[in-house]
């Protein structure tokens, strides 16, 4: 990998979230932005609805770089608007015990790194200052101690660094538009 490890740590306060968070009855709610559907999204109003049912302090506390921390089966039943509002309200990670892999793909596509570490609830507090470095998997604790998660792939890692996977894409069109085109062939 090109990058340096510190330059993908990020590093903030822990929002702490329990198990079986749903995605769109508890993390926002969805029937709020349903008829905006395949259009672009309402983001003050993702932010403003953001955790407010299982926190109502965190749409008006939370700050860029801050790091949600969820348990078992976290964003259960999400569309793309769920990690968008997360995004859109500053969150810079995601660490979680587990979660379905749809909610992890959406969350990449926008930029938003979904890192996989069982029994990180029982890890961190709520408040509390912790590192999460998704490309190696490993997350320093407030007490100063490391755990290893799953760590990104190659890929995954480009499209993170990308912005999500549209700039992605289009940062690897671009790049092989600079290669010289190929001699003709008689």
């Amino acid at each position: 990998m090109s990058a340096r490890f510190d330059d993908l740590t990020r590093e903030g306060r822990v929002w702490k979230f329990g198990d079986q968070v749903s995605g769109d009855d508890g993390i926002i709610d969805f029937s709020a932005v349903r008829d905006g559907f395949g259009k672009a999204f309402d983001e003050p109003l993702l932010k403003q609805m953001c955790f407010r049912r299982l926190n109502p302090r965190f749409p008006l506390e939370v700050r860029p770089g801050d790091i949600v921390v969820g348990g078992v089966n976290f964003a259960h039943h999400n569309h793309i608007e769920v990690s968008a509002a997360i995004k859109l309200s500053g969150i810079s990670v995601v660490a979680v015990a587990s979660s379905e892999s749809g909610f992890i793909r959406r969350a990449l596509s926008q930029g938003l790194p979904v890192v996989l570490m069982p029994g990180i609830t029982r890890l961190v507090d709520d408040g509390d200052r912790i590192a999460v470095n998704p490309a190696t998997g490993v997350i320093r604790l407030a007490d100063g101690r490391t755990v290893q998660a799953q760590p990104f792939s190659e890929r995954m890692v480009a499209i993170w660094q990308a912005g999500g996977l549209v700039e992605s894409l289009r940062n690897e069109f671009q790049a092989g538009s600079t290669q010289a085109p190929p001699p003709p062939t008689d």
